[in-house]
């Protein structure tokens, strides 16, 4: 490649599931050729604020917001504030003069695609979900290239591009440990999580099914992830329930580990997990959150359930009797986490972010 070839914008965010593929994509793309340079371009608001900087990625804000799913004050000021975007995108793309622009999906991702595109510089897009979200819809007129983690999303896109899957973290393939079964004392681990900030309705469902699970007493471990808000009202519940000894906790660090460890998990079904749970090949059932913009997460689960490696039940569906009665029918078969395990993770995608920088290249060379 150039020298010219050898920055790379990404542009997107506002959810970890956008920005942690995209940073993925970032380091594979300097691990290449250490001499390359990536520049990150989101909004002040969203959590790439916090999480771009700390992985050592420089970040330039423009101001954007969303118009999907918005109030009408909010969207008319946004659409008052989309000339802001477009004039904060055409100079942050004239001062770092991009070989290639990356739009991972995100406000920011919008003004910065379309107006390189505009400057005729290549510009790729990657979907993370199933269902494609507005920016993403719109972008894939005018994008040189598309890649996207579900084959579905290209139907929806209405457009060829390559089915890459979602880079995940490398320690996520690389895990060397074991689900809590191995341990060979007859318990299976059962981890239940609603991401950093937890889930209201996981935390209130599955503490009401602690009754209904009671016989299962001696034979699960659990780990339940509450986030910092409930922590003390989902320690009270386990306090007066069979499982007194189950590991509550308001945020979990060691995510690898902790979902390596696990027999069995119960959580949402964002790109990212479903990524991370395909990668180790853990046993799930996903909860998708009902408000996902275009049901993406409804979309997500639908896929890793197909594929055998998870059960799906809507919050419509879900009630502690039902939650808990899939949990006990799962764990009845000693043997079926590891079948779901093992399918789950024949859709798992070790080479996402290899085969999204080969993508960049080649555009760069034409």
């Amino acid at each position: 490649m150039t020298t010219h070839s050898k920055t790379l914008m990404i542009a997107g965010g506002g959810t970890g599931g956008h920005i942690y593929p995209a940073i993925a994509i970032a380091q594979e793309y300097l691990r290449s050729d250490p001499s390359r340079k990536v520049i990150f371009v989101g909004t002040e608001y969203g959590l790439e604020k916090t999480i771009v900087p700390k992985a050592g990625f420089p970040l330039e804000f423009i101001s954007v917001g969303g118009l999907k799913g918005k109030s009408l004050g909010q969207t008319v000021k946004n659409l008052f504030r989309l000339p802001l975007g477009f004039v904060g995108a055409w100079k942050v793309i004239t001062k770092h003069n991009p070989s290639a622009i990356l739009g991972v999906g995100g406000y920011s991702s919008g003004p910065v695609v379309l107006i390189g595109s505009l400057r005729k510089i290549p510009t790729l897009i990657h979907e993370a979900n199933a269902a494609p979200g507005l920016t993403n819809r719109i972008l894939a007129r005018f994008a040189s290239a598309v890649a996207v983690a579900f084959p579905v999303a290209l139907e929806l896109l209405k457009r060829p591009g390559q089915v890459t899957g979602n880079p995940v973290r490398s320690e996520f393939f690389k895990s060397t440990v074991k689900p809590r079964s191995a341990r060979g004392d007859g318990k299976m681990r059962l981890l239940i999580f609603g991401g950093s900030q937890g889930s209201r309705i996981l935390n209130d469902t599955f503490t009401g099914a602690l009754l209904f699970l009671s016989r299962l007493k001696d034979r699960l471990d659990i780990v339940h992830q509450t986030g910092p808000g409930e922590h003390a009202k989902v320690v009270d519940a386990y306090r007066s329930s069979a499982f007194r000894d189950a590991r509550v906790v308001p945020y979990l660090d060691a995510m690898s580990e902790e979902l390596a460890s696990a027999d069995l998990v119960i959580s949402r079904a964002g790109a990212i997990t479903i990524g991370e749970l395909t990668a180790l090949g853990r046993a799930a059932i996903l909860v998708p959150f009902a408000l996902a913009t275009h049901n993406h997460q409804e979309m997500n689960a639908r896929v890793l359930e197909k594929a055998g490696g998870a059960v799906v039940i809507t919050e419509a569906e879900l009630t502690p009797e039902k939650l808990a009665g899939v949990v006990s029918e799962i764990l009845s078969d000693p043997l079926r986490p590891s079948r779901m395990g093992q399918a789950a993770r024949t859709l798992a995608t070790p080479h996402a972010a290899a085969d999204i920088v080969t993508m960049i290249e080649r555009l760069g060379q034409k």
